[in-house]
């Protein structure tokens, strides 16, 4: 049990049954008290105490009655200082002394740099008197200000007196209103906030720095004062926030952030700002710029393909929300090359939420294509910075080599043929084995299946059909698995009536399924009641089997499409496959049988589809369902798409366009003298940016399951187009003609909606225990932050019955009284 006591004035002793209690008594400045510590009460042990002592006493002098009177004197004082010891010992008190921290508490003063404080916003009020009093007569460009107005909102007449203004005339850019926040004055905000803390001043846009709050001594080069980050694009206020509480002992008993609140990338601010409340960290946010949004519209951001196959369908998703508008019809134009390709019309939603606009376009020819979606001024908009993005898709011309193999023309394969011959991006050969007759040759049609790697890298994607184990060649099986596995190409399972492929079990194309064929139950050729596949939730997104834009059009699609008759029986999905249709009532295992499922094997893709009548799809509609599901999974099982150019090397880059500070992963097909690929050579990547500046990126070999493809990555710090080609030292050390080109833009996270974020700095102050301040109010910061940051007190703790000398001087005591007594022969 502890027990506190102040002393002085006047000691206090409580008790609260067991354990550790201290008094509740008035605070004081600078005070001591004593705490004990002791298994029960200490009265208790004070009346143990007492009573232990008199024993002692009446038994030594009746023990040392016969001794002298110094003698026994001398054994009685002994004893009875040892077992006032002991009960100190019983007792342990401690002395504990507090006093008040003289050192200042710290306050971080952390100030959004980013571009978002070059917005200009117009005040009045309370607001605008504020600013009319302390911004300089001159903008930031030297430039006179607007000619404020007299109290009565009449201008001042010339050569007049020119009393303080009531509004500020012209619009006022935040970051100017962050230095007449920041001027430090005698009788400043600032200036009393300095004067009762140690102030820790910071500014931050997408990373935090250290900055000087006036010019008074040399703040040196890592600590200029404030100004707005030329390449602050994005605003991490959640970061900033995060790096500057994270001091441990030392960090901030409080926080002052000025700030527009529009974050758009890093931590979110709020779920940092409640961790500090959490720490006893208050953040006090002043706000800058207009708390009722201007009349805004923004497209946030432009989403598509990086690059596609010419004859593509590219979908372009813009992200588009409005700010003081409320819910409004806006036109939404899709432009390329100066011409207006598209224009939609949606309704934006007055919470400010961005809403999805979807735009298609077919490419006609191929090379880069600049696309850019826009909303025209809308009335009293302020500014139109925001209202258009764009994006760069690359449209090659290369085709996608596929080889269709199957047993018999059969419907699917028929009109599967069709698809592939019909679609401009494709370039098809065809295998039919047509057993007891034999396969057919000449055009487009192989006399056989190919089995050397070299016939092989003609093909990105093999479609193989219900064919008899016995009509493919030994060799051709294994080939196969290794493209998929090691050259990135893709494999399409069909399966039919014939059931041939429930023979591949065991096979090496058995591995590289999305189904197992273990334990499989099939149909045989018969038919089952006519069913309609069902949809997955991973098939409702995926870009195979989305046969319309929104999630809720592309289910109605698939339950309007004709029912078909025969599925084929799997054992069930492979480990790490995913199912894109399922059978509505077959059961494989504990899930639903899977008719449509994918994977990624090694640098490659296989898909197994489980009907045969996809055909049927065209039955009172034609083509649209059947040739936008085949021609999406055609696509979609191409991993990449090496550019055209010298064929010993060819160079295939992740995406055509990037951000500054992304890393963009670059591989090289090479391929030997003797067209098979290339295994032994060294291989660079040589980098041309517009500068007219280049080097060379040295390429790592391929490994034994990556014949041929050698790869590296590359990372822009610059805005530009970069050129690249590769160079192969079996051919010398001059690039081959193949190259590949990626633009390299920043992005500007600031150009969002332009109001301030009332929200998200309201949610900051109140959730970490501070406050939400205006400009005009921001004189009330030092009492706030005074009254929030009490002193600290410190303390230190002195137990005198726990020091060594303690028990050393116990120890002399019992040892003497021991000698005396047994000298006196009392023991």
């Amino acid at each position: 049990m502890r027990v506190n006591a102040f002393i002085p004035p006047h000691p206090t002793l409580s008790h609260k049954g067991r354990g550790k209690t201290k008094t509740r008594t008035r605070k004081k400045v600078d005070s001591t008290t004593v705490s004990f510590d002791c298994p029960v009460s200490p009265w208790m042990v004070g009346v143990a105490a007492a009573i232990a002592l008199a024993v002692v006493v009446v038994f030594t002098r009746r023990d040392a009655a016969h001794l002298a009177r110094r003698w026994r004197t001398a054994i009685l004082a002994l004893v009875v200082a040892a077992t006032l010891m002991l009960t100190g010992l019983t007792l342990s008190p401690t002395l504990v002394r507090t006093w008040p921290d003289p050192a200042k508490p710290r306050c971080a003063l952390v100030v959004d740099a980013s571009r978002s404080m070059l917005f200009a916003d117009t005040y009045t009020g309370e607001t605008a008197d504020w600013l009319a009093k302390h911004l300089p007569p001159q903008d930031a460009a030297g430039s006179p200000r607007g000619l404020p107005r007299a109290a009565n909102g009449q201008r001042p007449a010339s050569g007049a007196a020119n009393p303080l203004p009531e509004n500020i005339a012209a619009p006022v850019s935040r970051d100017e209103v962050a230095r007449a926040l920041l001027s430090v004055g005698p009788d400043g905000w600032l200036a009393s906030v300095r004067d009762r803390f140690d102030v820790e001043a910071w500014q931050f846009s997408a990373n935090l720095s250290g900055m000087a709050l006036d010019r008074r001594g040399d703040p040196g080069p890592e600590t200029p004062e404030f100004a707005v980050d030329p390449e602050g694009y994005a605003t991490a206020l959640g970061d900033a926030l995060d790096a500057v509480a994270a001091g441990g002992a030392d960090q901030p008993r409080a926080v002052v952030l000025i700030s527009d609140g529009a974050w758009n990338t890093g931590r979110d601010p709020t779920e940092v700002a409640r961790r500090l409340g959490h720490l006893g960290v208050a953040v006090f946010v002043v706000g800058l710029g207009d708390p009722d949004p201007p009349r805004d519209a923004a497209i946030l951001d432009l989403r598509g393909p990086k690059n596609a196959l010419l004859g593509d369908e590219v979908i372009l998703t813009a992200r588009v929300a409005t700010s003081g508008m409320g819910s409004v019809r806006l036109p939404v134009e899709l432009v390329c090359d100066g011409h207006v390709l598209e224009t939609k019309s949606i309704v934006t939603l007055p919470s400010g939420q961005p809403v999805n606009v979807h735009f298609t376009f077919v490419p006609e020819s191929p090379g880069r294509r600049r696309f850019e979606v826009r909303i025209p001024k809308q009335q009293a908009e302020q500014s139109t910075d925001n209202n258009a993005a764009s994006l760069t898709v690359e449209i090659v011309e290369r085709k996608i080599g596929v080889l269709l193999a199957d047993d018999e023309p059969r419907w699917e394969f028929r009109f599967l043929r069709n698809v592939l011959e019909r679609d401009p991006a494709v370039l098809v050969s065809l295998f039919l084995a047509r057993p007891g007759v034999g396969p057919i040759t000449g055009g487009e049609y192989l006399a056989k299946l190919p089995t050397q790697k070299k016939d092989l890298a003609a093909y990105d994607l093999v479609i193989l059909g219900d064919l008899a184990l016995d009509k493919l060649p030994d060799a051709f099986l294994p080939e196969v698995a290794d493209m998929v596995r090691q050259r990135g190409a893709g494999l399409i399972l069909t399966a039919g009536k014939h059931e041939h492929y429930r023979r591949l079990a065991g096979t090496p194309l058995a591995a590289i399924l999305p189904v197992t064929l273990d334990d499989a139950v099939g149909l045989g050729g018969n038919v089952a009641e006519p069913f309609s596949p069902e949809l997955t939730q991973d098939g409702t997104a995926h870009l195979v089997t989305r046969l319309a834009d929104g999630a809720q059009e592309n289910e109605a699609a698939w339950s309007h499409l004709p029912p078909i008759r025969w599925s084929a029986g799997v054992g069930g999905l492979a480990r790490g496959a995913t199912a894109l249709l399922v059978h509505p009532y077959r059961i494989a295992g504990t899930s639903k049988m899977p008719l449509a499922a994918v994977h990624r094997v090694g640098a490659g893709k296989v898909m197994f589809v489980g009907i045969e009548e996809t055909w049927r799809w065209r039955r009172g509609v034609g083509d649209p369902w059947h040739y936008r599901f085949w021609a999406q999974a055609v696509r979609w099982m191409v991993k990449k798409q090496f550019a055209e150019g010298d064929p010993r090397g060819r160079l295939s880059v992740d995406r055509s366009e990037c951000d500054v500070g992304e890393t963009v992963q670059v591989e090289a097909y090479c391929l030997g003298p003797d067209g098979f690929p290339l295994q032994g050579a060294s291989v660079w990547l040589k980098v041309t940016d517009g500068r007219g500046g280049s080097q060379r990126l040295a390429m790592q070999p391929p490994s034994t399951d990556r014949w041929g493809i050698y790869r590296t990555s590359f990372t822009p710090t610059a805005p530009a187009t970069y050129q690249m080609q590769p160079i192969v030292s079996t051919y010398g050390d001059e690039p081959l003609a193949s190259s590949a080109t990626l633009q390299v833009t920043r992005v500007d996270l600031e150009k969002g909606l332009l109001a301030q974020n009332a929200s998200a700095l309201t949610a900051i102050a109140t959730t970490s225990g501070g406050r939400r301040l205006g400009v005009h109010e921001v004189g009330q910061l030092p009492a706030l932050l005074t009254a929030k940051t009490e002193s600290r007190p410190l303390t230190a703790e002195y137990a005198p019955c726990r020091h060594w000398a303690y028990y050393t001087v116990l120890a002399v005591l019992l040892g003497s009284a021991w000698l005396i007594r047994k000298r006196s022969g009392l023991a």
